[in-house]
Formats: structure tokens, sequence, C-alpha cells
């Protein structure tokens, strides 16, 4: 009885849906029966989790590859720095020595234009200096005709140098403490009626050349002589120096500025012979 009984209930949990969800209502508790449910979103969770992670794991692949792009970017970029560097090391040390041969250069430059201006220089002064006594000797050789008569001449010429030598005995052993105020060193003497004119010869007249006469005039008047300093030249250095001419009472032929002293030394009769 008990085996056909079982039977049947096996019977009708196999072939009866509805006595099978009933037997198993009364049979599970509710926590059982609700286990697939409960299990099938499990499984769903554990299935988005595992999605999750596989996405996960794709996204740190994708940032390690990035990464190791960024890398490998940052490995050449780093390289090529160095590179730069390398480079711009290299220009810098050339564009050193470029700047020390420009330095040389500028240097050697200098040195060459120093030398080209000591030498303009030393031309111009030997040209000045030619041209000067190239302007002495034809007024030397002019006297005659620039004083309307009388005689003189340079003071190295001997008949000149004795006449000044007998003049200045009375002195000589003197002396004269400045070549300034020495006759003879004067470029021109020239001896007309009862007066002696002193002369300083220049391309430019200026300053010096009047003070030269009007100091070697002193000193011969100082023997008794009658003395006209007189300054020649073809201009006047500057305006400063025809003033410092009258204020010495020096007279003067420049150019053609002539002054009342000289005009009125050439108007002295020659024929009444020097003194």
């Amino acid at each position: 009885m008990a085996m056909k009984l079982s039977e049947e209930l096996i019977n009708l949990l196999r072939n009866d849906p509805v006595f099978r969800e009933e037997a198993r209502r009364q049979i599970l508790t509710d926590e059982l029966l609700t286990l697939p449910e409960r299990f099938e979103r499990l499984t769903r969770v554990v299935e988005q989790l595992a999605a999750g992670q596989q996405r996960q794991s794709e996204q740190i692949e994708r940032l390690i590859a990035t990464q190791e792009r960024h890398s490998e970017q940052l490995e050449r970029l780093t390289a090529a720095q160095i590179r730069l560097e390398e480079a711009q090391a290299r220009t810098e040390q050339a564009l050193q020595a470029q700047i020390r041969r420009m330095d040389q250069l500028i240097v050697a430059q200098a040195h060459m234009d120093e030398a080209l201006r000591e030498l303009l220089d030393w031309q111009r002064g030997t040209d000045g200096r030619w041209k000067g006594e190239q302007y002495e000797r034809e007024i030397v050789r002019s006297a005659p005709m620039l004083f309307n008569g009388g005689q003189g001449g340079t003071t190295d010429q001997p008949w000149v140098q004795q006449r000044l030598t007998d003049l200045l005995s009375p002195i000589l052993a003197d002396g004269v403490e400045r070549l300034q105020e020495n006759p003879f060193l004067a470029d021109l003497i020239w001896w007309k009626g009862d007066q002696v004119a002193v002369v300083e010869v220049s391309l430019q007249v200026n300053g010096y050349d009047v003070e030269r006469a009007a100091q070697r005039a002193r000193v011969l008047r100082r023997v008794g002589l009658q003395v006209v300093p007189i300054v020649i030249g073809k201009e006047w250095a500057n305006d400063e120096s025809r003033d410092v001419a009258q204020q010495d009472h020096v007279e003067w032929k420049v150019g053609s500025d002539i002054s009342s002293g000289f005009i009125a030394f050439r108007r002295i009769p020659h024929a009444s012979g020097p003194t």
C-alpha cells in the first residue's frame, strides 16, 4: 500500500504541474522558493560585474598602451631635446668663436685705423711743413717787393747772423730765457731806413706766431733798435689771432688783410740805408 502511494505521488509530481507546484510550495520555504530567482539575479550581477571587469581590463590595457605610447613619445622628445641642446651648445660655441674672431678683427681694424690716422697725420704734417717751408721761401725771395726795398734775409744767412751778433753784443752774454724770445730763430730779418722788421711767416697765422714776433722784437729793442714785429701768412688761424696782433702792436700782411703799420714800413724810404 505504501509502495503504491509513493508511486502515485511520483507520477503526480512528474505529470501534474499543478500538483507539483503545490507540493513545492508546501515542502519548500519562501526563501528556498526564491533561490532560483535570486540565483538568476546573482548570475546577472556576476555577469555584469564580469563584463564591467572586462571593460575595466580593456580600459586598463588601453591606458597602458597609451602610457607606453606616451612614454615612447616622451623618450623621443627627450632624445630630440638632448640633440637640440647639443646642437645649441655647438652653435653657441661656434658663435662665441665667431665673436672672438670678430673682436680680434675689430681690434686689428682699430689698430689699422689708428696707424692710418697716424700716417695721415704725419703726411698732413709733412705736407703742411713742406708747404709752409715753400711758402716761407717764396716770402723771403719776394721780400724786396713786399717791403718796397731794403735788405735782409733768413737768420741762417751768415751776414744776417753776423749783423745780429754785432747789434746784440751788449746782451749776448745774458742770453734769452725762452726760444720764442731768440731773434736768431726768426723767419726773416729785414732792415729799411733806421728800422728793422722781425718777421714770422706761416700759412695760417695764429697767436703763437704773433707772440714770437712780439717777444723777439722786445729783445731787439733792448739794444736800442727801432723794431717793427710783423707776421705774414695766407690766412688767419682764427679771429682771436688778429685781435692778439692788435693788442701786442704786431703788424701783419695776412692774405689781403694788411695793417697800417705794415703799410707805413713799406713807405720808409729805402735809400736812407739801415742803421
